[in-house]
């Protein structure tokens, strides 16, 4: 259960920093300009996640990433009123049980924001192998994790709604 709430409380603050979120009574105020604005980043190439956990081991590890990301954000400039969403896709390599392991990731996760409310939704999935030099021995890690936080205008607190995480681990 450690690890779930770890997974989930990374995904929110990641999505909340990314997005500009403090909370929702932070930053929505009431009223509107009518009209909204949109802006989306693109991100291509290799770059390392600091302090990720691989979920079968609990060891702390940085992958390196090489793929693609999106980001895509609409909102009313005149009340801070947004919604986001992310998704990020690719390869994946890291050191693990001194093995390097290798395999596919796909992200995606979203963010609604008013002056109510505020809310977000992730998802990930991974497959990783790796294959043992001395024995030729293959192991795989595959996982899948599926997330939904709330925040009420009353409390800065997250509500989990729900957090289901599947993972199978043919370890060494």
């Amino acid at each position: 259960m450690r690890m779930r709430k770890f997974a989930v409380v990374v995904a929110s603050a990641a999505l909340a920093l990314g997005m500009g979120m403090a909370g929702p009574a932070a930053f929505a105020a009431a009223g509107g300009s009518g009209h909204t604005m949109t802006q989306t980043f693109t991100q291509h190439g290799t770059w390392t996640e600091t302090g990720d956990t691989d979920f079968c081991t609990g060891q702390t590890i940085s992958p390196t990433i090489t793929g693609n990301a999106v980001q895509h954000m609409t909102w009313f400039p005149d009340d801070q009123e947004v919604w986001g969403t992310f998704t990020t896709t690719g390869t994946a390599t890291a050191m693990i049980n001194g093995l390097t392991w290798s395999g596919r990731i796909t992200v995606w996760g979203n963010i609604n924001i008013n002056e109510r409310n505020a809310n977000n939704t992730f998802t990930a999935s991974f497959t990783l192998s790796a294959t043992d030099p001395v024995t030729g021995a293959v192991y795989s890690e595959v996982g899948h994790e599926v997330a939904h936080v709330s925040w009420d205008a009353v409390s800065s607190q997250p509500v989990v709604s729900f957090d289901k995480m599947w993972f199978t681990c043919n370890l060494p």
